[in-house]
């Protein structure tokens, strides 16, 4: 009897530690990466690119960066809200990275940008 107790002990561990890298490795929509550049170059207006990844345990994701409303009470940092659309019917089961991207024209010489809800404040580069 003795040892049936320590064969199911070791076994129930060994579950319980696979179980545990399996939650580590698939964080759902986790997002980095994230560059800010404000082109000011001439001839004309300035846009501003903001940039980044996300990963995703499957294949069908879908996210955008919208301005936030209402902007925060610093006019030089740009609040932008990140919306993730899940995928609907049959999807491919292995990772997917998605892209990203954000485009404005702008006269305002933005110093910061600041992605919610993750709340990830990043430096804009600034290309003249």
């Amino acid at each position: 009897m003795p040892t049936r107790k320590a064969k199911k002990t070791t076994k129930s561990k060994a579950v319980k530690g696979k179980a545990g890298k399996a939650k580590a490795k698939a964080a759902p929509g986790k997002c980095s990466g994230w560059k800010a550049v404000l082109n000011m170059m001439p001839p004309g207006p300035s846009v501003l690119r903001v940039t980044g990844k996300c990963l995703f345990p499957t294949h069908g994701y879908k996210v955008t960066l919208k301005e936030a409303v209402p902007q925060g009470i610093n006019p030089a940092i740009l609040l932008l809200r990140k919306t993730v659309t899940p995928p609907t019917g049959f999807v491919i089961q292995t990772r997917q990275v998605v892209k990203v991207t954000f485009t404005k024209k702008t006269k305002t010489k933005y110093s910061k940008v600041t992605i919610l809800p993750d709340g990830v404040t990043i430096d804009v580069h600034v290309v003249v």
